[in-house]
C-alpha cells in the first residue's frame, strides 16, 4: 500500500482542478500549519533551520532579507485559523515546521479543538519527547503520524541529530503503535550520502517497531541564498537508488519512488513555468505569516498575508498564483506534483475527443 503519492492523490480532488483550470480560486487540499519554531534536535539536513527561534540550530545562517515568522503560535490564533480553514472547504491540515510542533505548550489543546472541525489532520514529529497525553491525542485524532527518525542505530543518530534520543523516539513509535486510535505510524528516512546502505534496515528497523512504513526520501542539500542548484555531487545516489528499488520489492513496508531521487541526481532545472501546487496548498508559521510554498517560510516575496490580521478567506482570494523563478528550491516539496498538473493544466486542441 502507498500511504504517500501526490500525483494520485491529485485525481481526488477533480472539481478544484476543473474549478482552477476555468481560472477560479479553489480552497487548497491543505495547509501546512507551525505551531512551533522551537527545535530540540540539530538535525544537520534541516531545512528550515533559518527559522527556529530555540535549540541547537537556532543561532545558525538565516535569509539576508527575512520575513521572521514568530516563535510560538498563539491559541486564540490556532483555534481561529482552523475553523476559518474549514468553513472555505480546505480538507487537512498538517501540523508541522518549522520547529517540533509537539513542542507547543497547548498543543493538545489546539489538536482537541481542530477534531471539532472538518479538517482532517496529520503530523510530522521527531517524536523526541512524547508524553503520555500527547500520544493519546495524535493516536485519536491524526490520519497520520509521520516520525522523522532518519537513522537505524544511536550512533547515527547522534551524528545527525547532535543529540541522544534514538532509543527513547524508538519507544515513542512502539508507544504510538500501541495506543488506541486509527492513525497511521509513519516514518521518515532521508537517505543521504553517508547512511544509503542502511536502506535495507530501515525497512527491518520499522517492521520491529510496528510502523505502517518507512518512507525513503533523498536528503536535498542546496544553498539559501541560491536555491536552484544541488549543494552536493549527486554520483553516490546511483547505488542508493539500486538499492532502494530492491528494497521497495522485498521489503513490503517500503513506501519510495523512486524517479523523486532520479529527478534529484540530474536535476535540470523544474522545467515547468507555473507553480499551479501553490493553488493548492499553503503554510502558516507561528506568527500567522501565510507563504505562497512550504519551502519560502520567511522569505519576503513569498509572503501572501498575515491571519493575526485578516480572514484566511480575504487572504487566499487575492493568492497569485507563484511562477517558478530562481527562489525555487531544486527538488522542491511540489515538484512531483507539479510535474502532473502542467499536464492536466495544459489547453489541447480538440479536447472534446477522446
Amino acid at each position: 500500500m502507498t500511504f504517500i503519492d501526490p500525483r494520485g492523490k491529485l485525481m481526488s480532488h477533480l472539481p478544484r482542478l476543473a474549478l482552477l483550470q476555468e481560472g477560479g480560486v479553489p480552497a487548497p487540499v491543505s495547509i501546512e500549519a507551525d505551531l512551533s519554531n522551537r527545535c530540540q534536535l540539530g538535525c544537520t539536513f534541516c531545512h528550515f533551520s533559518h527559522v527556529h527561534t530555540k535549540g541547537p540550530l537556532s543561532k545558525g545562517p538565516k535569509l539576508a532579507a527575512r520575513v521572521p515568522g514568530g516563535d510560538l503560535m498563539d491559541v486564540g490564533l490556532a483555534t481561529r485559523m482552523v475553523g476559518e480553514f474549514s468553513d472555505v472547504g480546505v480538507a487537512s491540515i498538517s501540523w508541522t515546521g518549522g520547529g517540533e510542533p509537539t513542542l507547543h505548550p497547548n498543543f493538545v489543546e489546539i489538536i482537541e479543538a481542530t477534531a471539532g472541525t472538518k479538517l482532517a489532520q496529520g503530523i510530522y514529529t521527531n517524536a523526541a519527547n512524547l508524553k503520555d497525553e500527547t500520544i493519546a491525542v495524535l493516536k485519536k485524532h491524526m490520519t497520520f503520524v509521520y516520525v522523522s527518525l532518519d537513522a537505524v542505530d544511536a550512533a547515527s543518530y547522534k551524528q545527525q541529530k547532535q543529540v541522544d534520543r534514538f532509543d527513547a523516539v524508538c519507544e515513542n513509535i512502539r508507544r504510538l503503535v500501541a495506543a488506541e486510535g486509527d492513525a497511521t505510524i509513519g516514518i521518515g528516512f532521508l537517505v543521504t550520502r553517508d547512511n544509503w546502505r542502511d536502506i535495507p534496515k530501515a525497512g527491518w528497523l520499522g517492521a520491529q517497531l510496528g510502523a505502517d512504513y518507512v518512507q525513503l526520501r533523498p536528503t536535498i542539500l542546496y544553498d539559501l541564498d541560491d536555491p536552484g542548484k544541488p549543494g552536493e555531487d549527486t554520483g553516490w545516489m546511483t547505488d542508493a537508488i539500486t538499492l532502494a528499488g530492491k528494497a521497495k520489492y522485498y521489503q513490503p513496508n517500503i513506501d519510495v519512488d523512486i524517479g523523486r531521487f532520479r529527478r534529484y541526481q540530474d536535476w535540470r532545472g523544474h522545467g515547468y513555468p507555473t507553480c499551479w501546487w501553490s493553488a493548492l496548498q499553503s503554510v502558516v508559521t507561528p506568527s500567522g505569516k501565510m507563504f505562497t510554498c512550504v519551502n519560502l517560510r520567511e522569505h519576503p516575496a513569498a509572503e501572501i498575508g498575515d491571519l493575526s490580521v485578516e480572514s484566511f478567506a480575504d487572504i487566499w482570494a487575492r493568492r497569485p498564483l507563484k511562477r517558478v523563478d530562481g527562489s525555487c528550491r531544486v527538488s522542491c516539496r511540489g515538484d512531483v506534483a507539479n510535474v502532473t498538473l502542467t499536464e492536466i493544466m495544459a489547453p489541447r486542441e480538440h479536447a472534446a475527443f477522446v
